[in-house]
């Protein structure tokens, strides 16, 4: 029988974590309002476990986690880059 421990319980799911810009941004030619980022999986962590360059792996993890490439998610300003990053960087510590 398992010990019951007296913490709070744990969501399932915490969501995806959406940023919303106040100007569009164009993406290979397309205006985009918000970037969504879906919340990681264990998967999606282990896919980046290999890489050892912090920035790379957080680049990757977006791009794994928005839809936009790596090569879009380098061209964003970096602004924007740095408010993403604290979207995914929880999920890296």
């Amino acid at each position: 029988m398992a010990k019951e421990i007296n913490k709070p319980k744990v969501v399932a799911y915490l969501g995806d974590s959406k940023l919303e810009l106040a100007t569009p941004l164009i993406v290979a030619g397309k205006e985009i309002k918000e970037i969504v980022i879906k919340e990681p999986k264990v998967k999606d962590l282990k896919a980046v476990s290999h890489i050892h360059n912090d920035l790379d792996k957080t680049v990757t993890l977006i791009a794994n986690k928005s839809g936009f490439t790596i090569d879009e998610i380098e061209d964003f300003p970096t602004h924007i880059y740095m408010k993403l990053q604290g979207l995914v960087e929880p999920f890296l510590r």
